[in-house]
């Protein structure tokens, strides 16, 4: 069976990498932000009979009956990126037709309470290459940023391709689920192959919702860093 899913955030950290995911998964996928090209990162995924892009304008505010629509909130980081989410949350709420809704979330954030549209997903700081410059990981990598003022939650650091092949192994689901690094410590030790220099995160302790669920990493902190920061490199190069 053909499986067929609404991306919206598309072009952004998670919303990409959900595409990614889907279509290797053999999922035919509509992605939508707001940008009317589609950016270099998507050359990574190539050409894909199963992908079709449309900018947000240009959306006809319709999406196919019984399909999968994923809205990562994860990706509004600060400020109004991705801030339409919400518009097509409740444009889909008044829609008389059955939608399977995922929407991912920060720790902390979102409604912590279970949707009967679909499931929802509870993440730490997501890290690898194009981790938007709101991370610290990234901040430091890049040099922009004195490390004082970043979004991460230091509680777990996950690959974000890794999150990103959990989220649609249970997105058929409907209930909550956190996910979770093998180690609890995996914060710092992804920092620490970055920077020898301490950080006060200053961040209570939040609570797991829903299931947790350990996500365990396809590749070292090591290596995720090394991705990152020759993406970073290569970005400059191009610029």
């Amino acid at each position: 069976m053909n499986h067929h899913a609404f991306v919206f955030a598309a072009q952004q950290f998670l919303g990409f990498e959900l595409c990614h995911a889907l279509l290797e998964k053999g999922w035919t996928v509509t992605a939508i932000d707001e940008h009317k090209e589609t950016k270099d990162k998507w050359m990574e995924i190539g050409r894909n009979a199963n992908l079709e892009y449309v900018s947000y304008g240009g959306w006809d505010k319709s999406v196919r009956r019984g399909s999968s629509v994923f809205l990562p909130y994860y990706d509004q980081v600060r400020g109004n990126r991705a801030g339409y989410l919400s518009e097509v949350d409740e444009l889909l709420s008044k829609v008389d037709q059955p939608f399977h809704v995922i929407r991912i979330y920060s720790n902390g954030k979102g409604n912590r309470g279970l949707e009967e549209d679909g499931a929802a997903f509870y993440l730490p700081t997501l890290y690898g290459i194009h981790q938007p410059e709101e991370f610290l990981f990234a901040q430091i990598l890049t040099g922009k940023g004195e490390g004082t003022d970043y979004v991460d939650d230091p509680s777990g650091a996950i690959y974000v391709k890794d999150a990103a092949k959990m989220i649609v192994n249970l997105s058929s689901k409907k209930d909550i689920f956190t996910l979770k690094p093998l180690s609890d410590r995996s914060w710092n030790e992804a920092l620490s192959y970055i920077t020898n220099e301490t950080f006060s995160t200053g961040h209570r302790k939040i609570d797991a919702v829903g299931k947790e669920v350990i996500v365990r990493p396809s590749k070292s902190h090591r290596g995720i860093i090394d991705q990152q920061e020759k993406g970073i490199r290569l970005h400059e190069i191009e610029e």
